[in-house]
Formats: structure tokens, C-alpha cells, sequence
């Protein structure tokens, strides 16, 4: 039900836009009945039509294309040490190739996309919280759900933006055209906002979410959120952007054992578990199991969208980008050779480690007939959670409708946020949440290292984030969230001769450039990102 009614908002944001269009015409015109019954004067009255409006701010989850081609997760492989750009060459998509390199032109189209597409579920989230009380609720809890759903994902596409830019508008309603000129808010408050608004769906959000409702946010996907940013403002915010106070939610202020408390509830009391087996997280098949907290809903439905209106597709476009150029095989499908997996990702696998061959398609071990000569920066290495398979091609425009659910948070990664939480505070704590994940992977009989509470356990449960989470995007954050140095150390040590030759620049504190047009949008009161 819940990805049915996401379809059928694309077409009333369709209606809309069309009505919209239609002010240019003439008096007699305007006079007539409106061609549609639905606009915003007559919407936001049922509880109907707030749950479609909630509806339209997930839909914007599944956008990749508001600029340039964008996947969340393959943008942030390529920004670590555990991708390369890739394409057919580096004329392909070239601010992808600048991404990787560090070097990206403030036109670009990539950065521009990732900012317009989030401020844009930021623009729903608003209006929705803006319009909520006119509203005519029968089911108060309904309404407090609504607003805890809206608040979620304001925060989520707020979080995304701070780590991507750093310096943004903290914007919290909807704006008049003579308020669009906006600076940017002290980081410190931004965060203090995503923390505010998370806090509050984590205690206002549902513990469990029925099948037919699945890809709506939890208590505990706020709480796994939450206590991700805590760890980023405590690294990054902290230690690379300078803030200087404690991450706030509302008046209160967050203390590492409130993170901690919010992370053993959800060990202790939210029903999600490691599956056991690890190559059954991945597959069609094995999407929204009991250890997805929260993923990204991607199906094979092509009602809507095509190459002419791209965000409208529901596909998982991370899919078609991953794959190899030229393939010939009986089990992958072609693609179009985009971040290939860097060696260093691959050689971080221990002997033995079965997570290898569920996370890396190894071209060479595999013996996969592709065409490595058009594939620019080719390792011989790809991500394959999310490889292309001809068992899963769509039928109607196969490239954009790939239907691969991208998991957001898993429980996996609660507990290594855990381990690392507890590394000062509680040292048996921290070894019973890391070893869960290494014995998930290697077996109940495996001995997992022993965890210090000094950089030596920090640089473990490093290495077990990096290849239990390999291809998911996690790791660029984690390298800033040690700092620059190390950040810098990492990637640069995964590069190579050209065209691998990425080199991490520091100047740029990580950040990518706000984009000129947004620049020039707010009459230059936004300023430029260091380094650019």
C-alpha cells in the first residue's frame, strides 16, 4: 500500500505542476473551473491527504538525478579510499571524476544535484509541518506519527547536506519569494536542528512497521540515526569544524550515555537482529529483513519516469552505474562501470572472511568476460550487493528501474556504533557488541581480537566497519570522522599511477563546493567552501 500510494503521488505532483503552469493564461481562462481538484488552496485537509504528503517527502528518498547522476552511496564510495570514479573515461561524467580526485568545479553538476534534490524533501517536510495543524485529525496519534515521520526525514536530508557542504541554510518553513535569499547557519545549530528533530520522532515514532507499510521510519531507525550523527558531530563537527558545544536536542543537552541508552534499546527491545547468515541480507528476495532498520525503497515499476524526467524513476540507479562495460555472462548484466572497488577495499578482507565474495565481484576470481578496456580507472573489482543481474532486469526502461533496495541503516551498524560508544565506558560491552559481528561473519567458534580502549580498539572496529559495510557509503564519513590527517592518509595510500592517482585535499576540510548557482541565488550571501 505504502509504495502504491508512492506512484500515484508522482502523478498529483504532475497535476500540480501543470496547474501551476497554467497563471500565464488569460482572465477568462483563470475564471473557469480548475482542470483538477487537487492544488494546495483545496489539499491538506483529510487525514487522507496528510498521509499523501507524507508520502511525497519519502518519494524524494529514491531521487539520483536532480543534477548530474548521484546516488548517495556511490557518491560517497568515490569521495573514500574505497572507490574510484570509473565510466568509459574521464570525459564520462567528469564531476564524478573531478569528485574522486578532489577537484570538483563549483558549476559542477553532481554537487549541485545532491543539494537540490535534499533541499527539496527539506521544502516537503516544511510545508507539511506548516499545514498539519489546518488539518481535521479523528486520530490524534495519527497526527503526532505524521509529524514525527516529517521531522525524520527533514533531519535525514538535513544530516546529508551538513556532511556534504558544512555551511548551508538552516531553512524550517516554507519560504515567500522575498525570504529566498538566505545565509548560511552556524553548523553548530544545524546539527542542533537534525538532533532536535530526530530526538522527537525517536520518541514519537511506532516500534514496529506492518509489512504494508514498509520503508516508513521507526522509533528505532531515528534512534540508529541519531546516534550516527552523534559520533559525526563528535569527530567531524568537533574536531575538523570546530564546534564547540555538545549536540543539543531542543533543550536538551546529549550525553554520550543518552546515545548509549538509545542504542541499547534498540539492541535489548526493538526485535531487528543480525541475520545470520550474511550473503541473505543482499538479493531482492532478502530486502526489509529483520536486520534492516531502515532502507530506501527501489522497485521495477515504471509508471513513472523515463530519461526525460529521471527523479521520477523508482529504480535503484547506483545498479546500472556499478556494473561492468561489455559483460558477457549467463548470471550479470552489462553496465556502466562506475566506481570500481579500489584494491585496497579488496585487500582489507581478511583470509577466510566470507563477506569477500558477497561484497567484491572479483572480476579475475570469477572469470567474468567483460570489456575492461572501456572502463575507465579499471581495478578488475566491483561492488556487488548491487551488481546488475539478469534474474532481476526490469522489463520497461531496464537502466532506471533497477529494483534494489539501498539499506540506510543496518543493525550491524548499531552495534559497532556501540562498540565504539562503550570503548571508554565499558570495555566488555563494546567486545560483546563488535564480537556479534565478527562471529555473524566467520562463526560462533571464531575468537575475535581483543578490543583495547585506545587506538588500537578504535583501528579494529574500524577495519570490521569497512568490510561489513563495504559498498554502502558509510566509510567517507567514518575516515573525516578520525580527521583530516587520517583521512588524508587513507585515501591517498589507496591511490595509485594515473588515472588512480587521487589525492585527498585537506583544504577542502572534506567538504564538497556549494554550488554557484545557489551562490548567485542568494545574492552571494552564501559564501564559498574553503578550497574551492
Amino acid at each position: 500500500m505504502f509504495i502504491t500510494t508512492m506512484r500515484k503521488i508522482k502523478n498529483i505532483s504532475i497535476i500540480l505542476f501543470l496547474a501551476i503552469g497554467f497563471v500565464a493564461c488569460t482572465k477568462d481562462f483563470l475564471e473557469l473551473e480548475p482542470l483538477t481538484d487537487r492544488s494546495e488552496d483545496n489539499f491538506y485537509k483529510t487525514e487522507q491527504d496528510a498521509f499523501e504528503a507524507i508520502v511525497s517527502i519519502y518519494d524524494v528518498l529514491q531521487w539520483q538525478t536532480g543534477g548530474g547522476y548521484h546516488p548517495w552511496d556511490l557518491v560517497c564510495n568515490i569521495l573514500s579510499d574505497d572507490a574510484f570514479a570509473g565510466g568509459s573515461g574521464p570525459g564520462d561524467r567528469p564531476g564524478l571524476v573531478r569528485m574522486g580526485k578532489f577537484s570538483n568545479f563549483t558549476n559542477d553538476e553532481e554537487p549541485l544535484g545532491l543539494w537540490k534534490d535534499r533541499y527539496a524533501g527539506i521544502y516537503r517536510a516544511n510545508l507539511f509541518l506548516d499545514k498539519v495543524e489546518n488539518i481535521q485529525f479523528e486520530n490524534e496519534d495519527l497526527k503526532t506519527r505524521f509529524i514525527a515521520e516529517a521531522r525524520f526525514l527533514r533531519g535525514y536530508f538535513y544530516y546529508e547536506l551538513v556532511q556534504f557542504y558544512g555551511h548551508i541554510p538552516l531553512i524550517l518553513k516554507p519560504l515567500s519569494p522575498t525570504e529566498n535569499q538566505q545565509v548560511a547557519a552556524d553548523p553548530a545549530d544545524v546539527y542542533d536542528q537534525i538532533a532536535d528533530d530526530l530526538y522527537y520522532a525517536y520518541q514519537n515514532l511506532p516500534e514496529n512497521i506492518p509489512a504494508a507499510e514498509k520503508g516508513r521510519a521507526s522509533k528505532w531507525a531515528a534512534g540508529a540515526l541519531l546516534a550516527r550523527v552523534y559520533l559525526f558531530h563528535k569527530g567531524y563537527g568537533k574536531g575538523v569544524l570546530g564546534i564547540t558545544r555538545d549536540l543539543k536536542a531542543g533543550d536538551k543537552t546529549l550525553a554520550e550515555t543518552d546515545i548509549e541508552a538509545i542504542i541499547d534499546d534498540i539492541v535489548n527491545n526493538s526485535g531487528h537482529a543480525l541475520v545470520p547468515n550474511y550473503a541473505d541480507l543482499w538479493g531482492v528476495g532478502n530486502e526489509n529483513n529483520v536486520e534492516s532498520i531502515f532502507e530506501i525503497q527501489h522497485t521495477q515499476k515504471a509508471d513513472w519516469g523515463d530519461w526525460n524526467w529521471r527523479n521520477g524513476t523508482e529504480g535503484n540507479w547506483a545498479v546500472v552505474m556499478t556494473g561492468f562495460r561489455g559483460v558477457e555472462d549467463p548470471i550479470y548484466d552489462i553496465g556502466w562501470s562506475f566506481q570500481p572497488a579500489s584494491k585496497s577495499l579488496a585487500d582489507e578482507f581478511e583470509t577466510g572472511d566470507p563477506r569477500y565474495s558477497v561484497s567484491i565481484l572479483d572480476a579475475a576470481a570469477e572469470g567474468l568476460v567483460y570489456k575492461p578496456q572501456d572502463c575507465y580507472q579499471h581495478t578488475g573489482y566491483a561492488f556487488k550487493k548491487f551488481y546488475p543481474r539478469k534474474a532481476d532486469k526490469p522489463a520497461t526502461n531496464d537502466a532506471l528501474n533497477w529494483p534494489y533496495n539501498r539499506p540506510v541503516i543496518r543493525f550491524a551498524d548499531v552495534l559497532l556504533m556501540g562498540a565504539e560508544l562503550n570503548l571508554d565506558n565499558d570495555l566488555g560491552k563494546a567486545q560483546d557488541y563488535y564480537s556479534r559481528v565478527r562471529k555473524r561473519a566467520f562463526g560462533d567458534s571464531h575468537v575475535p581480537p581483543t578490543l583495547t580502549n585506545d587506538a588500537d580498539g578504535l583501528d579494529l572496529i574500524y577495519h570490521e566497519r569497512r568490510v561489513e559495510f563495504a559498498g554502502e557509503g558509510l566509510r567517507y564519513w567514518d575516515l573525516l570522522r578520525r580527521g583530516l590527517t587520517y583521512a588524508e592518509e587513507k585515501i591517498n595510500a589507496a591511490a595509485g599511477a594515473a588515472p588512480l592517482d587521487e589525492t585527498f585535499n585537506s583544504a577542502t576540510l572534506g567538504l564538497l563546493p556549494i554550488p554557484q548557482t545557489e551562490i548567485t541565488l542568494s545574492g552571494n550571501k552564501l559564501t564559498q567552501n574553503a578550497g574551492y
